[in-house]
């Protein structure tokens, strides 16, 4: 039997509630819920693209691999790539990318081709011909890694979606006309192709609209990063007030994503679907870094080397039971550390700690507090996820220059 292909598509901002759900008109990806092993409880590595992107195409956390923000992003020459065992297997290997994984991060490794696009040429737009083409070149068995920015901050929402029928906001709109170009592209992959969907990490999306939520925001970002003042007391206030019963899980004084580790924008997608996969739903609370020996086993390809990863396999489905998940925020405003963040969720809580600030931490019943507005004190059970926080391995703190291509991304 020939070896199975893979495509793995990852949907930049993707939350975890917008797949397999109503709040987006997603034929496609419905479809591909409904055939294939949709885990439900995944979250990521960080609230941030590299990073994510990092752990799930080398099964470590930051600490493992170097890769710790936006800008600190260079991945260590030791550990390898998703493409490199595949391409190690055989594997005709190319990558179609956006946003801020340039080839400088070291993401590039093991791909024969890494084609980096600008942000504005989209599946939804001219850019899907260009797409197709790449897929049909390919030799069998292939990988082809997909990133997507359609839905990343700002949204345009492309003609003829603009409509309630689409979704409440802008982002499940533009969700709903990339599921549709998603599934006009997946018409031209080989039946004998595993498609694996993906989110990097969330996005906080409810209140982006609201002339209030900016003008409260601009005054946090000063308080907060400005003057180093604590200001979570304040938030919870405000939080409490309009985060009764929203729409959708998110925080009144949040957007965007990378500044806070709240499921909202941890909480991420995955779905595969083709030959060889169960129809399944997975509820048990995995990890973005279970991603790569989860595809490694799908396809029954042996790593390259025996370095220790972090991440598990998650076949098969029925096997699979709760993981420590360890999530960081690494700051979309980029002011460095002084908005970083590291977090635990397990045994039904989460802790949460400010690594540069003399700030007391954070812990929240999650049963109890699903919308995370109540820290609690409870100190043994803070303490033992504090213990559960990966220890500190590769960090050389070397910044890549790509500071113009942050600030066109809408980062600065």
């Amino acid at each position: 039997m020939s070896r199975k292909n893979l495509l793995l598509v990852t949907v930049d901002c993707l939350r975890g509630d917008f797949v397999g759900t109503d709040h987006a008109d997603t034929p496609f990806i419905d479809g591909l819920v409904a055939d294939g092993t949709d885990y439900r409880e995944m979250y990521a590595t960080a609230t941030t693209t590299t990073p994510c992107v990092a752990s799930y195409m080398t099964g470590t956390y930051s600490e493992h691999n170097g890769v710790y923000s936006l800008e600190e992003a260079r991945l260590d020459e030791s550990v390898p790539t998703l493409a490199e065992h595949l391409s190690a297997a055989g594997y005709d290997t190319t990558a179609m990318v956006t946003g801020p994984i340039v080839a400088d991060t070291g993401l590039d490794r093991g791909f024969d081709e890494y084609a980096y696009r600008d942000r504005n040429e989209e599946l939804v737009g001219d850019w899907f011909d260009e797409a197709v083409e790449t897929v049909a070149g390919l030799e069998e068995p292939f990988f082809c890694y997909l990133h997507l920015w359609e839905i990343h901050d700002p949204v345009r929402v492309p003609d003829g979606y603009d409509d309630p029928e689409y979704g409440r906001y802008p982002y499940a709109r533009t969700l709903s006309a990339l599921d549709r170009a998603l599934g006009r592209f997946h018409d031209h992959i080989p039946a004998n192709t595993v498609t694996a969907l993906h989110g990097d990490h969330g996005e906080a999306i409810a209140y982006r609209d609201s002339y209030l939520h900016k003008l409260t925001k601009f005054l946090r970002t000063g308080l907060r990063y400005g003057l180093g003042l604590d200001t979570r007391a304040l938030e919870r206030r405000l939080k409490r007030r309009f985060d009764r019963d929203p729409p959708v899980p998110d925080h009144f004084m949040e957007d965007g994503h990378g500044e806070n580790v709240f499921d909202f924008v941890s909480n991420v997608p995955f779905v595969l679907s083709g030959p060889g996969v169960e129809d399944a739903t997975v509820d048990a609370q995995v990890r973005q870094v279970d991603v790569l020996p989860t595809l490694l086993d799908l396809l029954r390809v042996e790593p390259t080397d025996d370095r220790p990863i972090d991440g598990e396999s998650l076949l098969p489905p029925e096997s699979v039971s709760d993981r420590d998940a360890y999530i960081r925020a690494c700051g979309k405003s980029l002011v460095r550390e002084a908005n970083w963040q590291r977090a635990v969720r397990a045994e039904g809580h989460k802790y949460v700690e400010y690594v540069d600030r003399d700030w007391e931490p954070e812990l929240y019943d999650l049963d109890a507090d699903p919308l995370e507005l109540h820290p609690v004190e409870d100190e043994p059970t803070a303490s033992d996820l504090r213990s559960r926080i990966p220890e500190e391995g590769v960090r050389d703190g070397e910044q890549l220059e790509i500071d113009g291509l942050l600030k066109d991304l809408g980062y600065k």
